[in-house]
């Protein structure tokens, strides 16, 4: 399928528990904030919308100005606490009534190593409103995944932070290496990853 069909989804809203008191996706990695890493990716590509779910302006000022600044849609989660589905809910209601959207690529924003090409691949393995294709590194299904229209319903019922991992392991798996799959989650991953 075309990028053009599709909505990019940024989930950025997590209260990042296990970094510490730093505010995890404006910590800079290589030059830049960790989250401009695929914000900035995903808004290279041509994509029907580009969307994000952050948390609220005043606990993420930086984020949202530079999500602005890219284009993105900008979607409050105000209750990160409820899990990576509550985002993903709110972003599924947001796509639905946008009738040219087939389908929603669903990113992270603290997997600052995916490639346009890995997103690009993506997409183009998802065939149709049915479709469900998901990232793997030969173990397990993850983000970045496209899930089509047709699952919307089913997602809006997501509770947890167990996200769309279901429908995930049942979908198409597209291998990349796990170094490009890898999300940040404390300080020593960013170290781990500020070498590369």
């Amino acid at each position: 399928m075309r990028t053009e069909q599709i909505a990019a989804v940024l989930l950025a809203a997590g209260n990042s528990s296990r970094f510490g008191e730093q505010d995890k996706l404006m910590t800079e990695l290589r030059g830049k904030p960790l989250a401009a890493h695929a914000l900035e990716t995903i808004a290279s590509m041509v994509f029907a919308e580009l969307v994000a779910v952050v948390r609220p302006l005043e606990k993420a000022p930086d984020l949202h100005r530079k999500l602005e600044r890219r284009g993105y849609t900008i979607l409050v989660n105000d209750r990160p606490e409820d899990g990576i589905s509550s985002s993903i809910v709110r972003a599924v209601e947001h796509v639905m009534p946008i009738r040219k959207c087939r389908g929603i690529l669903i990113c992270l924003a603290d997997m600052p190593d995916v490639p346009q090409t890995h997103y690009n691949r993506i997409c183009l393995a998802a065939e149709d409103i049915r479709s469900v294709v998901a990232s793997t590194d030969g173990f397990s299904a993850s983000p970045p995944a496209f899930i089509g229209r047709k699952h919307f319903p089913e997602m809006l019922a997501l509770r947890g932070d167990q996200g769309a991992r279901a429908l995930l392991s049942h979908g198409l798996q597209i291998e990349t290496m796990g170094a490009n799959l890898r999300d940040i989650d404390t300080p020593e991953d960013l170290a781990g990853r500020s070498s590369d």
